[in-house]
């Protein structure tokens, strides 16, 4: 059945700070959320040495804590790798694949591409998923209250290094269900301090910091390896460290 209007007039996008995209659905929002790595992998010019499914898995992680953080669910993954398909793209597929199945997305399709045409020397990928949200958690941070950091900035080998320590969809979803728990913003390149403006900007509040915090606020968190959480009250235990930060003030 054709629409009865075009999609246009259906769909209305909403502009954000955050590292997302936001359209307006009959039912509901559309959200799109992407990510990219270079220079890390198996190829003989990659800066950091890793394997290409941890590659795959910890790119589509971005994209999922940041689809989570607002009580988004994913619909479909592109996955587009800038090497060969084999054996590059296909390892970056397994840990697409296995990153979504641990997540409980195993249903979730992907599609993609792969660089055919020229020999590449450096891995490089980009992913984007699209997802939907019945209705959009976020914005809900109000004054007086608290800031955490929750995990720590990672970024190069760290990541590597910390891989039990790194921020994953499933704490995501887990401090989303939190009592008191207003706004969660993944932490990425741009470092902690980037979110607390972006917090401040999509709310309309005012950031106090506490002085003498030991979190590095402007080193970058590489693939989301931590979290900006705006909570009333105490945090529960999500199995990560959490350092308080600071808290919220109304605008003068």
């Amino acid at each position: 059945m054709l629409p009865d209007q075009p999609l246009a007039q259906k769909s209305a996008y909403i502009e954000t700070a955050r590292d997302i995209s936001v359209l307006r659905q009959v039912g509901g929002f559309l959200v799109i959320a992407c990510d990219t790595l270079g220079a890390i992998g198996s190829k003989p010019a990659d800066v950091i040495s890793s394997s290409d499914e941890i590659c795959g898995a910890y790119t589509l992680r971005v994209c999922l804590s940041e689809l989570a953080a607002v009580g988004a669910s994913p619909l479909l993954v592109t996955s587009l790798v800038c090497n060969e398909w084999e054996p590059t793209g296909r390892r970056i597929l397994d840990g697409i694949r296995g990153e979504l199945e641990e997540n409980g997305y195993s249903d979730v399709p992907v599609t993609g591409s792969s660089e055919e045409n020229m020999p590449t020397t450096m891995t490089g990928l980009g992913i984007a998923v699209v997802g939907f949200a019945p209705e959009m958690q976020w914005r809900q941070t109000v004054p007086g209250d608290r800031l955490v950091v929750v995990g720590l900035p990672w970024v190069g080998t760290e990541v590597l290094e910390h891989a039990g320590e790194l921020l994953v969809p499933a704490i995501v979803r887990f401090l989303r269900r939190c009592d008191g728990v207003r706004d969660v913003i993944p932490c990425g390149s741009r470092g902690i301090r980037h979110e607390l403006d972006v917090l401040a900007r999509e709310a309309g509040v005012n950031i106090m910091l506490h002085e003498g915090t030991l979190v590095k606020l402007d080193k970058s968190a590489g693939p989301a390896t931590c979290a900006l959480v705006a909570v009333r009250g105490d945090l529960a235990d999500c199995g990560l460290m959490t350092t308080e930060i600071g808290f919220v003030e109304r605008r003068p």
